[in-house]
């Protein structure tokens, strides 16, 4: 399979990272490989830019970076924005004050911030979501009402994250949003993540083929979660990780035999790169 593919896109929490939130030194390797042989590593996350900071080195193998669901796509290695699509204010107004009638959390990502009010990391336990406390507190400023805040600065969230205490709030959200001019996908615990109408970690990879001037054909997108299903089906090959949902092993074309905590990345990378 080697020569195949030109790109890897790596979801970040439960394929790229472990349950402890690190790149594993086997994965390490193999994507300082993978790029000595000539292909490129991109992270394809939901994750705000601002949040991939405290992973830097970890990440030090990968140049590019689709984030925030593909709303913005980053060289990280120039610090250069590649694209960035931002939600159309009337949208994102619309999703949150949906959210926030089923009581919801709000975090608003823009290109280079992430903004939420402070005193609600302490409830991410509630939330299942409890693991991301820290990175939390290390990336957000305080945004102290979002409605007030998306009226303040229009059109500049990429990406918003509604953080819902039970699935039946998220579905109520959900079926609030039909029809709105946003794009909507699920996450971990009763997450519902907003973007511009047509953003999906697809369209951001896409984005980036046309920068590294290949086809989504030569990529190999890797991936667990229901907000990886467009990327998985529209890569060259979809790989769901041994962790998957089931929604995501469906979607995929194979699946590893290793799960996050056991280095799947490096099995893709070592089974159709090198």
């Amino acid at each position: 399979m080697a020569g195949t593919y030109r790109l890897i896109a790596l979801d970040m929490d439960g394929t790229l990272l472990t349950t402890g939130k690190r790149v594993s030194p086997a994965t390490s390797a193999a994507l300082r490989r993978l790029s000595d042989s000539g292909a490129c590593a991109t992270i394809a996350t939901g994750r705000a830019y601002r949040e991939l900071e405290p992973l830097r080195h970890d990440l030090a193998p990968v140049r590019y970076a689709v984030c925030a669901n593909g709303a913005v796509v980053m060289d990280l290695w120039e610090r250069r924005c590649v694209s960035v699509t931002t939600i159309p204010n009337h949208g994102a107004i619309k999703a949150v004050r949906a959210g926030l009638s089923n009581g919801c959390l709000v975090n608003v990502l823009t290109q280079t911030g992430a903004y939420l009010n402070l005193a609600d990391i302490e409830r991410a336990d509630e939330l299942g979501l409890g693991q991301y406390k820290g990175l939390w507190a290390q990336v957000n400023e305080q945004m102290d009402d979002p409605v007030e805040f998306l009226q303040a600065h229009p059109n500049k969230a990429v990406k918003i994250n509604l953080y819902h205490f039970t699935q039946e709030a998220r579905e109520r959200t959900r079926a609030q949003l039909a029809g709105a001019d946003v794009q909507v996908a699920f996450a971990e615990g009763a997450s519902v993540e907003i973007t511009a109408p047509g953003v999906r970690k697809d369209s951001g990879i896409a984005h980036l083929c046309d920068e590294l001037g290949i086809t989504m054909s030569q990529v190999v997108a890797v991936g667990d979660g229901d907000n990886d299903l467009d990327m998985l089906r529209s890569a060259g090959l979809g790989v769901a990780m041994a962790n998957a949902t089931p929604q995501a092993l469906a979607a995929a074309d194979v699946c590893t035999t290793a799960d996050c905590d056991h280095d799947g990345v490096a099995e893709t990378i070592e089974r159709y790169f090198l």
